[in-house]
């Protein structure tokens, strides 16, 4: 390489300020190659001006090689004819360099041409792979747009369960609380009824005159009560047999809801399975539903205690009667 040879950075940039001052994709090729014969000591190829360049297709750069061999060759010759040498001497030096430079120039683009050949072969694949990725990609996208649609579809029943659950919560919660008030209002009421007699039985032995219609009135009284009792308690029965009613319909409906979960659980496993390579948000989708597995499951835990509580006060209240009417009758 010569002094004046530049060096690559300096290549580079000398072809930037040449890209500026050529508007025309030929004009631009030859004075790159202009550059590379006469400041690189390089011969220029089309693919070594394309890679500088990158302008347009392969066949400009081969076209303005062309036009800068053969315009390298008419200079040649007109400097040849301007020489002072003989007339014959001058002309046959003129055919050897005009057949001289023929011969490059058609060994150059022989050359120039097997280059091309291979570069746009190699183009070809690489658009094609090119291509593939990219259809490759797109449907890649597609298939991941839709599973993330359905995921959140499925997120969204999940947060319609967990909003079923929770009201069932509420619902058995409600249901719990009035069952405790019952108990407690039967629990009063005995208490008044036991008052009540008591205060009957002081009354009937302070008021010995009046035994025989005290005793009649006490009677009376007692057979009311009773049956307001009963009435009462039958009542209440009934109430607690519907509300047991209701709190059947509440845990068929939860088991329902639970069937519902579980076949929604089997199709987010199956949709992991298809996209686990997308993305790591189905990590974080499992652990809720593994959440919300526990949550029922506790769920169901105090139904169950709840239901073997009421079953229990239910054997306990004939008991307290039985005793109550005892009393009663003594």
């Amino acid at each position: 390489m010569s002094q004046s040879a530049l060096t690559e950075s300096q290549l580079h940039l000398a072809v930037e300020q040449l890209r500026s001052q050529h508007s025309n994709t030929i004009d631009l090729y030859k004075a790159v190659a202009s550059l590379l014969f006469f400041q690189y000591d390089s011969t220029p190829t089309t693919n070594r001006m394309y890679q500088l360049v990158r302008k347009g297709s392969m066949g400009a750069p081969a076209e303005a090689l062309k036009l800068f061999w053969k315009e390298l060759r008419d200079r040649s010759q007109v400097r040849m004819e301007q020489a002072d040498i003989p007339a014959a001497l001058k002309q046959s030096a003129g055919m050897l360099v005009a057949q001289l430079w023929e011969e490059s120039v058609s060994q150059a683009l022989q050359t120039t041409e097997q280059a091309n050949q291979t570069i746009y072969v190699q183009l070809a694949a690489a658009e094609k792979k090119q291509q593939e990725a990219i259809e490759t990609i797109d449907t890649l996208q597609s298939a991941l747009l839709i599973a993330q649609q359905q995921l959140q579809q499925q997120d969204e029943k999940i947060e319609g369960l967990q909003l079923s659950v929770q009201k069932e919560q509420l619902h058995s919660a409600t249901l719990q609380q009035q069952l405790h008030l019952q108990q407690e209002q039967k629990q009063e009421m005995l208490l008044q009824h036991e008052k009540a007699l008591l205060a009957q039985k002081e009354q009937i032995s302070l008021s010995e005159q009046r035994a025989a219609d005290m005793e009649k009135y006490a009677r009376l009284e007692i057979e009311r009560t009773r049956q307001e009792s009963a009435k009462t308690q039958q009542q209440d029965q009934q109430r607690f047999i519907s509300l047991q009613q209701k709190f059947q319909e509440t845990q068929q409906q939860y088991q329902e809801h639970q069937k519902s979960y579980v076949e929604l659980q089997q199709q987010y496993r199956y949709q992991q399975n298809v996209l686990e390579q997308a993305t790591k948000q189905h990590q974080l989708i499992e652990q809720k539903n593994q959440d919300l597995h526990a949550l029922l499951q506790q769920l169901q835990q105090q139904l169950t205690q709840s239901g073997s509580s009421s079953r229990s006060s239910l054997r306990q209240a004939p008991s307290r009667l039985a005793k109550q009417r005892a009393q009663k009758n003594r």
